[in-house]
């Protein structure tokens, strides 16, 4: 029996985004997309229609990201209660989830992009077809030169939780370099509004990781109520998505920078 399609599908994992919520179920919204914030039940926050259903390949995308959030959110859930006994399979779990996260990323401003392609089927016949997201998130996942947190050996570094105050989005996950050609030494993850989920060298210096996570949002960013701008953000005839340098406009606070000590 097939599988009935996923309309409404998150675009951020519902039950991950509800940490900020409010009692009424409510978040701050940034649609960079629209360069607009708005409070949205978490039901229909980043909600975009058959988002992770493929148009061509035939991969169920939809039912391997399902498998991977329920494991991903029990991980979750035992590091939010700062559980110091992770064994192997909570950790992969959660590396699993934030190698999903980046995935989804990657794509989260593509939701409506369709790129034309060329099928070759087994008679020898070509066919036009449409990529959509679903399609060249399948594709990507064969590509070298994206990084897989799974390839990097996680479960051996240093995983600890930082308190602080956080907003998170579809960039979210962050990867960091000491320097451009270096390797990845740092790997960081709002867990909740008040959880840095970090794994691996400790920062040199005090990060500001809210305006790190905004800045490296492609398309929604999510805060609790009260922590990201309503309105417009900028004249959206002036740019596509908020730049990098006016990215402050978007939180309703001064960024504070982030440390260990």
């Amino acid at each position: 029996m097939a599988r009935e399609e996923v309309r409404n599908a998150h675009m951020l994992t519902k039950s991950y985004i509800r940490a900020w919520a409010d009692e009424g179920n409510r978040v701050d919204v940034i649609d960079l997309g629209r360069n607009h914030g708005y409070p949205s039940s978490v039901n229909k926050a980043t909600v975009r229609n058959y988002a992770y259903e493929p148009n061509v390949l035939t991969h169920d995308l939809e039912q391997e990201y399902s498998v991977i959030e329920s494991r991903g959110m029990q991980a979750i859930t035992r590091l939010r209660a700062d559980d110091p006994t992770l064994d192997e399979e909570t950790v992969a779990a959660m590396i699993a989830f934030l190698d999903m996260h980046l995935d989804r990323g990657r794509y989260a401003d593509q939701a409506e992009v369709h790129t034309p392609a060329i099928r070759l089927k087994m008679d020898g016949t070509i066919e036009e077809v449409e990529l959509n997201a679903a399609d060249r998130i399948l594709l990507s996942q064969s590509m070298q030169e994206v990084i897989r947190l799974k390839e990097l050996g996680l479960e051996s570094w240093e995983w600890q939780i930082l308190p602080g105050e956080y907003v998170t989005g579809d960039g979210a996950v962050l990867v960091i370099h000491e320097n451009k050609s270096a390797p990845v030494c740092t790997v960081a993850f709002p867990l909740s509004p008040t959880q840095l989920l970090f794994i691996g060298k400790p920062f040199d210096r005090p990060a500001y990781v809210n305006l790190t996570i905004a800045s490296n949002c492609r398309r929604w960013l999510i805060g609790y109520p009260g922590t990201l701008r309503k309105g417009s953000l900028v004249p959206a005839e002036d740019v596509e998505l908020v730049p990098v340098e006016n990215i402050e406009a978007v939180l309703t606070d001064d960024p504070k920078p982030v440390s260990e000590d």
